[in-house]
């Protein structure tokens, strides 16, 4: 079965992932009808967009979902309090916090980005939805429960056919890179005139490790540790690297025979005193002071790491000054401007000729210019989103005109958009169909408003799906002329950030908690730089790795 599906362009396992969640949302749509929530087609949205598939990341997005909702429905509900029911301070108030959301989420990393992000068009949901302040309350309370529905869905269902997140995964690739590392080294003290440790190669190697460290640290604090101890590890390897192609080449027989036990131990995942003790009569040996402070910097993240494996615990100092992230600054600011022209655009639009339809547009143009603001391409993003929303809205439309208008109970709509659901699956799994499926599901039922007495108009239907997805072509419009961001832009734009960094490193010492602030930034924005690279197919780092020791020989002076 397996092959056959592989070979009509199906992904088995995406295939099993789609049919699990839309099963669970299939459950959830009747859990919440049954404790009479107005809108249970929401409850089915926030399955979709909370199942993960693995453990941790299911844990970590669902209780960021909650969090990012509870906020974000709370300030929609004070701000329709505050307005009274007055469109232009309804506009500057949601304009105002929906650009402040995507500022903050483009500077931060991982889920915690998306629940700052959901934050923001989670106030949308409670705004531009509100028929009236008499309907906020109950609005209000809908929208938080019909969440927390989804999310219970999600977790049970998830964690019954979910795999355990493969931990091991990414630390045996660290571990085998590390060691293969160690032993390009060992051989370079041997005979440094006849071995070339390839910096370039190994930089992107270890960049493709760093970015699954998002995923790794996921679902409980004893994750997060375990990648701050696994990004210590590739910066202090980097930095020794780098190190290497700075000094002039020293042979060492003696140090070259304990980098290659220790490179063996490592790849027999020996115990932690029988790595770490090559590894300091390695140190030991090292007669060169810069690379024997760089190599010392090595040994303390491995032993730190080899500790943490075996107890849970560091064996020495604390990882937060040692793990600092990249901020994009300015990415963030242009999205937020980005944000803040478009929505206020809608909502002039909508205060001047108040027509409800723009609403909608605001609505969907507050998810499309905020969730998608971190793409590494959002104006692409935005093709398969458009044509995933125009299938699901016309879905939409034409299970109301066929059968919705129909049918007399709430729970028999609801029955009549499982097969929808569950069919749901088949186009996220298809190679083809994949790029938009997940906005299909999310615009369909976001436009299945189920009521009793429920009464077909085509235009009033179709007014609001056209309002629907005419939101990802403005988007679309809005990322290609205000500050057009793609991966050649980003790259650019961070490689300057890395040029400004470097310049402002003078000689003046820095305290030790500053050095290593300094220093786990700068690698990382080496690493990310790396990483976009690698994603445009770049063959020629030059420009990289001539940062990376430049930015290194300041670092020398520095600390």
């Amino acid at each position: 079965m397996k092959d056959k599906l592989a070979q009509w362009g199906f992904d088995y396992v995406r295939l099993r992932f789609g049919f699990r969640t839309g099963v669970a949302a299939c459950l959830s749509l009747i859990i919440a009808w049954a404790m009479g929530l107005e809108h249970p087609q929401w409850s089915a949205m926030t399955v979709w967009a909370v199942s993960q598939p693995t453990r941790g990341l299911l844990i970590e997005k669902a209780a960021y979902r909650a969090l990012g909702t509870l906020l974000g429905t709370m300030f929609g509900m004070v701000l329709v309090v505050s307005a009274s029911g007055e469109i232009i301070w309804l506009v500057a108030g949601l304009t105002l916090w929906v650009s402040l959301c995507v500022y903050t989420g483009n500077l931060l990393h991982g889920l915690i980005s998306y629940g700052t992000i959901l934050a923001g068009y989670s106030a949308s949901m409670v705004v531009l939805l509100t028929q009236s302040s008499d309907a906020l309350m109950p609005l209000g309370v809908d929208r938080l429960l019909t969440v927390f529905v989804g999310i219970m869905t999600s977790l049970v269902i998830g964690w019954a056919f979910t795999y355990k997140r493969a931990e091991q995964s990414l630390i045996n690739q660290l571990r085998r890179q590390t060691a293969a590392n160690l032993h390009d080294i060992s051989r370079y003290f041997a005979e440094p005139d006849n071995n070339d440790l390839n910096l370039a190669d190994k930089l992107s190697k270890l960049a493709a490790l760093e970015a699954q460290l998002l995923d790794h640290g996921t679902g409980s604090v004893s994750a997060h540790e375990s990648a701050k101890t696994l990004r210590v590890v590739i910066n202090s390897q980097l930095g020794f690297l780098a190190e290497l192609n700075i000094q002039e080449p020293e042979k060492n027989l003696e140090v070259s025979d304990y980098l290659l036990d220790a490179s063996n131990k490592l790849n027999a995942s020996a115990k932690r005193t029988e790595i770490i003790e090559p590894l300091k009569n390695a140190l030991e040996s090292i007669k060169n002071a810069a690379l024997k402070k760089r190599f010392n910097e090595f040994v303390e993240a491995t032993n730190d790491r080899l500790s943490f494996r075996d107890s849970g615990k560091t064996a020495t100092s604390t990882l937060l000054s040692k793990t600092i992230l990249h901020r994009d600054w300015l990415g963030a600011r242009q999205a937020a401007i980005r944000t803040f022209v478009i929505m206020g655009l809608i909502g002039a639009s909508w205060w001047y000729t108040e027509l409800f339809q723009f609403a909608y547009l605001m609505l969907g143009a507050s998810v499309m210019l905020t969730l998608f603001s971190t793409a590494d391409n959002p104006a692409l993003t935005m093709k398969y989103v458009f044509f995933g929303q125009c299938a699901g809205a016309l879905t939409a439309v034409l299970i109301q005109a066929t059968v919705w208008q129909y049918q007399d109970s709430i729970l028999w709509m609801l029955v009549a958009l499982m097969p929808v659901i569950l069919l749901a699956g088949f186009p996220m799994a298809h190679q083809k169909t994949a790029n938009g499926s997940m906005d299909f599901n999310l615009v369909f039922l976001l436009l299945m408003q189920p009521s009793i007495g429920y009464s077909f108009h085509l235009g009033h239907s179709a007014s609001i799906a056209l309002a629907v997805v005419a939101a990802p072509l403005l988007s679309l419009i809005a990322y290609r002329l205000i500050y057009p961001t793609n991966l050649k832009a980003r790259y650019q734009s961070l490689l300057q950030t890395l040029t400004e960094e470097i310049d402002q490193l003078n000689k003046t010492k820095l305290t030790e908690s500053q050095y290593n602030r300094r220093k786990a930034r700068f690698y990382h924005r080496v690493i990310k730089l790396t990483q976009i690279s690698d994603k445009l197919g770049m063959k020629d780092k030059n420009a990289i790795l001539g940062h990376l020791l430049t930015g290194q020989k300041r670092l020398n002076s520095t600390g």
